[in-house]
C-alpha cells in the first residue's frame, strides 16, 4: 500500500476540492429538468449514451499506456527483470473497462454500451416514435464531446510535457469520469422515476435482443446510479488506488521535480474531464 503521505494527498476530499461540486450537479439537474416531451427526452439519452459509450475506449487505452511505461514504475529491492509494475497499477485502472465490456450479472456478453442501446430502442418503443431520433447524426458540439474523451483518458487534454505526464493526466480524468459519473447517474434515475415513472417501469420489464443476447433495459442506468449498486464510486475507489500505486512505484520520485509534476497533470486531467462533463450538459435540445 501507498505510504502515509501519498496518501493524505490524493484522496477523494482532494479532488472534491479541485471543483465545485454543487454545480457540477446543478449543471445536471437543469439539463434534464428542460426536457419537455419524450422526443426530447429520447434524444437527451441517445446523445449521453453517445457520450457514455466512448469511456470504455479511453479506460482500455489508458490501462495500456500505463503498462508500457515499465522503465517509469519500478519497485526498490528486486533486481530490473522483476522490479517494473506498471501492469499491477495499469490492473486498477482496468478494473472499470472490465466491467465496461462485460456486465457479469447478465449471463450473455452483456457490454455496458449494449445496455445503453437496449434502453434506447425500448423507450423508443414505450413513446412509438419509430426510428428516426436514432438515425439522427451527431450535432457538432456532440462530435466535439465525444472526440475530446480518448485524448483526456490518454493524456492529451491538457499541457504534460513527458509521458509520465500524460500517465498521470489520463488517470485524472479517469478519476474525474468515475466521482462525477457517481452522483450524474442517480440524479438522472431519481428524475426518471419521479417524472417519467412508468416508462422506468417499462423498462425494467423490458429486454432487447441485440448482438446474439436480451439485453435488459433498465441496467445501464440501473448499475450505474447509487440505487442500484453504485459501479462509478467502486470504479473510482479503485483508480484511486491506482494513483496511490503510480505514485509509489514512481522511479526517482523525489528528483527533479517529478513527484509534483505527477500530481499536477494529475489535477490538469481531472479538471479537463470537469470541462467535458460541462461541455456535454451544456447541449441544448
Amino acid at each position: 500500500m501507498p505510504d502515509e503521505t501519498t496518501d493524505r494527498a490524493i484522496d477523494k476530499s482532494y479532488f472534491h476540492g479541485l471543483l465545485n461540486v454543487d454545480e457540477s450537479q446543478k449543471r445536471i439537474t437543469q439539463r434534464i429538468s428542460a426536457i419537455q416531451d419524450s422526443e426530447q427526452l429520447t434524444r437527451f439519452f441517445t446523445r449521453y449514451a453517445a457520450w457514455n459509450g466512448r469511456f470504455a475506449n479511453g479506460v482500455s487505452a489508458l490501462a495500456s499506456l500505463i503498462g508500457d511505461q515499465r522503465d517509469q514504475f519500478r519497485e526498490e529491492g528486486f533486481p530490473r527483470a522483476v522490479a517494473d509494475r506498471s501492469n499491477y497499477i495499469a490492473s486498477y485502472i482496468f478494473d472499470a473497462a472490465r466491467d465496461e465490456y462485460d456486465d457479469h450479472i447478465n449471463p450473455i456478453r452483456d457490454t455496458h454500451r449494449c445496455m445503453a442501446q437496449a434502453s434506447l430502442i425500448s423507450m423508443t418503443q414505450f413513446y412509438g416514435l419509430g426510428d428516426n431520433i436514432l438515425d439522427e447524426a451527431e450535432p457538432l458540439e456532440l462530435q466535439q464531446v465525444n472526440e475530446a474523451v480518448l485524448p483526456g483518458y490518454t493524456g492529451l487534454a491538457g499541457s504534460a510535457a513527458s509521458g509520465i505526464g500524460r500517465v498521470f493526466s489520463g488517470i485524472g480524468f479517469h478519476l474525474g469520469s468515475e466521482l462525477l459519473a457517481d452522483r450524474e447517474f442517480s440524479i438522472i434515475d431519481e428524475y426518471l422515476r419521479s417524472q417519467h415513472n412508468e416508462l422506468v417501469q417499462h423498462l425494467m420489464r423490458s429486454t432487447v435482443q441485440l448482438a446474439g443476447g436480451a439485453h435488459r433495459c433498465y441496467a445501464w442506468v440501473g448499475v450505474h446510479s447509487g440505487h442500484g449498486g453504485g459501479v462509478e464510486a467502486e470504479h473510482f475507489d479503485y483508480a484511486l488506488e491506482g494513483a496511490h500505486a503510480a505514485l509509489k512505484y514512481l522511479v526517482d520520485a523525489d528528483l527533479d521535480g517529478r513527484r509534483e509534476e505527477a500530481m499536477d497533470c494529475l489535477a490538469q486531467g481531472f479538471l479537463a474531464f470537469e470541462r467535458n462533463h460541462a461541455a456535454f450538459f451544456s447541449i441544448g435540445e
